[in-house]
């Protein structure tokens, strides 16, 4: 069994820090928050993400050829 570290204030990313880390527009970040393409946790009005599973999912994606 392991034992996750608690998650801190760098770990927790906003809307606008995705789209600045993802080179996005925002409303883009929250359109695929809300079709599950990327992983959020939504907390009242607000939509947060942890840098660990967007990390995650940008190395998964496979490369797309330029054919």
């Amino acid at each position: 069994m392991s034992v996750q570290a608690p998650l801190s204030a760098v770990d927790v990313m906003s809307v606008s820090e995705v789209s600045e880390l993802l080179h996005v527009p925002a409303s883009t970040v929250s359109d695929w928050a809300r079709r599950g393409i990327l992983p959020s946790v939504k907390i009242g009005r607000r939509r947060l993400y942890v840098r660990g599973q967007i990390e995650a999912v940008l190395v998964e994606q496979p490369a797309r050829s330029s054919e």
